[in-house]
């Protein structure tokens, strides 16, 4: 079988396929293999369990333990990989309007086991001494949310599944083999035709130029994020969760002192661009970011990157599974941001539907291609 894609995604599915007991030969196409532009490589690794849906929450509940144990599953002949996982929480703010909603879903989460909690004004200001709580009625914490290292993990997923028998190709698909509705291969650039029954799209922000090589549309695009580094003032001696503004701002500590923030641009335009614009930041991110922590009026910005969501552009959730009209064409595509968190849950998922034909370990069939036509749609309330 063949996996186009081999960042954290393609690379979870190759592991749990072989630590699942997949006899085949899997083999993984990527065509960039320092990651360099991976979205995986230039996310912010934010982990948590505060969705607003049964199949996200479920998700995200067997994801977080996989991440807690992530540095043990990987071990590679005595060596471990550092994931540094630091359970350091999600806070999300809330405004006085919106806090039915988020007492509703403060409930619902609870009853799908995540640990979560209400906070009152003073309990956020135990958490984070300097923060301005005009405007915000309260704020739901996650204490065992959090954020990984990005390039541990993925270096992590790739070097045990190279170890337990995946092969890892540079180059790229161009072009794939579908007759009577049934995948039989992949074309490579290099010229090399890979014959397989199974292909798995996992290219993340370009699934929908994977998708077209089988004849299939697929609703993701490219959309650039930005993150900011800043160094504050003066060093502060808390750590700042991974905490989301009632504005969509968010913004959290990172090693050495310094504050990683940003926010999504509504403008932002459909395409790949790895620029990252100091302008956005003096005149939208950094006024609120010192309203909400004055703080942090006085700041440096010490650089910046961006990076490309997979953005489902239909309801911003993952497609997943065996595509309906092309037989051993699966997708692991459209996370809209949330790749890198689910990659342990999808990794288990897909393997399960190559395997067996079913999913055993987390239904994830609402979040199937299939529900582009019915309209049975997975509407997420918890999307940052």
């Amino acid at each position: 079988m063949v996996i186009i894609g081999g960042a954290v995604m393609g690379s979870s599915i190759a592991y749990n396929l072989l630590n699942d007991g997949f006899g085949g030969k899997v083999i993984v196409l990527e065509r960039d293999p320092t990651y360099e532009h991976s979205s995986t490589a230039l996310s912010v690794g934010g982990i948590r369990q505060q969705f607003g849906t049964k199949v996200n929450i479920s998700i995200a509940r067997y994801s977080v333990p996989f991440y807690e144990k992530f540095d043990e599953l990987m071990e590679v002949e005595g060596e471990r990989p550092h994931a540094d996982l630091r359970q350091r929480g999600y806070l999300f703010l809330g405004r006085k309007e919106k806090w039915p909603v988020m007492k509703k879903l403060h409930e619902f989460q609870r009853s799908q086991g995540v640990e979560v909690r209400l906070l009152k004004p003073h309990e956020i200001l135990e958490i984070i001494p300097h923060i301005n709580l005009e405007g915000v009625a309260g704020a739901s914490f996650g204490p065992r949310d959090g954020y990984v290292d990005p390039h541990g993990v993925l270096s992590g997923f790739v070097k045990k599944a190279r170890f337990m028998g995946a092969r890892y190709i540079t180059d790229e698909a161009v072009n794939m083999v579908v007759k009577s509705n049934q995948i039989g291969g992949v074309k490579t650039r290099k010229g090399e035709w890979i014959q397989s029954p199974i292909v798995v799209n996992a290219a993340g922000p370009f699934a929908r130029e994977v998708g077209m090589m089988a004849g299939i549309d697929i609703p993701v695009d490219p959309l650039r994020r930005m993150v900011y580094e800043c160094k504050p003032p003066r060093e502060l001696d808390y750590e700042v969760p991974l905490t989301i503004d009632t504005t969509g701002l968010y913004f959290r500590t990172e090693t050495g002192g310094r504050i990683l923030t940003g926010k999504s641009n509504e403008d932002e335009p459909i395409g790949v661009n790895f620029t990252w614009e100091r302008a956005l930041f003096y005149d939208e991110i950094w006024p609120e970011l010192a309203h909400r922590i004055p703080l942090l009026d006085r700041l440096r910005l010490q650089g910046g990157w961006a990076g490309l969501y997979a953005e489902n552009r239909l309801d911003h959730n993952a497609i997943l599974g065996e595509h309906p009209e092309v037989k051993g064409f699966y997708l692991a595509v459209g996370f809209s941001g949330h790749g890198l968190q689910q990659a342990p849950a999808v990794g288990k998922a897909l393997s399960e539907a190559i395997r067996l034909g079913r999913y055993e370990t987390i239904d994830v069939s609402c979040l199937g291609m299939a529900r582009f036509e019915t309209g049975d749609l997975v509407i997420e309330e918890a999307v940052i």
